[in-house]
């Protein structure tokens, strides 16, 4: 797992609770969901970071 992976993982984690926190504190339907889109967003990042380091393991074992 590399650093930059690393580093990304952490952002996104933090950018989808914000985007949660910012959802809970919403007074109007936009900034609701601006809040669950970047928090959507930030679990679709996630598990893309997850798919291409499971997907370099498995080319480097070939």
């Amino acid at each position: 797992m590399g650093l930059d992976r690393l580093i990304f993982g952490i952002l996104t984690i933090i950018v989808g609770l914000g985007g949660l926190f910012y959802a809970s504190a919403a007074h109007d339907g936009y900034s609701y969901f601006v809040g669950l889109a970047l928090f959507f967003g930030a679990i679709l990042f996630m598990f893309q970071l997850i798919n291409s380091h499971y997907n370099e393991i498995e080319k480097s074992s070939h």
